[in-house]
């Protein structure tokens, strides 16, 4: 109980200032909380900058590279790809997926938003508000943990090898790629958040997984922004008042935190999953300033994660079952070949 408090302090307290300081890109601030207080086991600055600063050089590179070639967007795509694929290439066991989300999706995100007609003029502030988000975050969950001492240990995590074939690196530079060039040739901003569960399918050792992940994530997706309604209407147009904001965002992250704490990994991944399922949405169109209800982009959101991770899902479906296919007919001929030896 007494972690779930600490940890529900820091992550409130960043949505509250989050809204106040009525920031271009809150949601940074709502992400950043959440690695820190669920993945950080210090009370110092500098350890908790160590852990987001990946995130925050990506952005800068990817920012540098669409000033540079802000005429060709087909070279930004292009280096996009290759740097897809670099990091694919790099990914070979579980906990380098989880930190390899934060940077992939950054990139999405700049190259998108700097291709936008009406946004790119924007992108210098989103930066900004990256950056100071960082900073807040960590200042905040550095007080906390003064106050508040971590008294947990952190877990031992379980690394898990993922090998990596030519096969997954092609199926990532067509799902992402190709996913990439749809949001920068539409420009589809509203949709950037939603690759970030697609990645995780993505990045999956195996077709089974990545349909396993893909499901899971649609019910986790989909169903954090149904939650998020209900946490509107609950509101009923008055989240502008800071303090029924701060109680009612306290309360919603201490459920959220003591129902993560469950006991069996999968789950509690799972869970884990739908805090953010929740909180993202929430954050995105609740937080913000104002009293609109935000049922209008909630719901598109949930549409775009519907078509993206049902797409991912199919794909995953029929690549699995050309697998089975692949591996009964080497059988057949293994067996054929024993039945001609005897």
């Amino acid at each position: 109980m007494y972690e779930v408090f600490r940890k529900t302090l820091i992550i409130s307290i960043c949505l509250v200032l989050s809204k106040a300081l009525h920031l271009n890109v809150g949601v940074f601030m709502v992400i950043y909380s959440i690695v820190i207080a669920t993945t950080c086991y210090s009370k110092h600055i500098w350890v908790m900058m160590q852990r987001l600063l990946p995130t925050l050089l990506t952005a800068f590179g990817a920012i540098l590279i669409n000033q540079l070639f802000s005429s060709h967007p087909f070279i930004i795509w292009t280096l996009s790809v290759i740097y897809f694929d670099h990091i694919r290439k790099l990914v070979d066991n579980s906990i380098k997926a989880k930190r390899a989300i934060m940077p992939l999706f950054i990139i999405i995100f700049i190259n998108t938003y700097s291709i936008s007609a009406e946004l790119h003029m924007r992108v210098p502030e989103f930066f900004r508000d990256m950056v100071f988000s960082m900073l807040c975050v960590c200042m905040v969950a550095s007080f906390v943990n003064h106050v508040m001492p971590i008294k947990a240990r952190p877990a031992i995590p379980v690394i898990t090898p993922l090998p990596v074939t030519g096969a997954d690196r092609l199926k990532m530079l067509i799902l992402v790629g190709g996913g990439l060039a749809f949001l920068m040739t539409n420009e589809v901003t509203s949709a950037t958040f939603v690759l970030v569960p697609v990645l995780t399918s993505i990045l999956q050792p195996s077709h089974r997984l990545m349909k396993k992940q893909a499901r899971n994530r649609l019910l986790t997706q989909v169903g954090g922004c149904c939650t998020a309604m209900v946490c509107s209407m609950v509101y009923a147009g008055t989240q502008v008042n800071l303090l029924t904001f701060s109680l009612l965002s306290f309360s919603l992250v201490f459920l959220l935190l003591r129902w993560c704490n469950h006991p069996d990994p999968e789950k509690r991944n799972i869970h884990a999953d739908a805090m953010m399922g929740i909180l993202v949405p929430y954050q995105l169109y609740i937080g913000k300033y104002g009293n609109d209800f935000g049922f209008v982009d909630i719901t598109l959101r949930a549409f775009e994660l519907l078509v993206a991770l049902l797409i991912v899902y199919l794909i995953a479906d029929k690549l699995e079952k050309k697998d089975l296919g692949n591996n009964n007919e080497e059988n057949r001929k293994v067996i054929a070949l024993l039945r001609k030896s005897d």
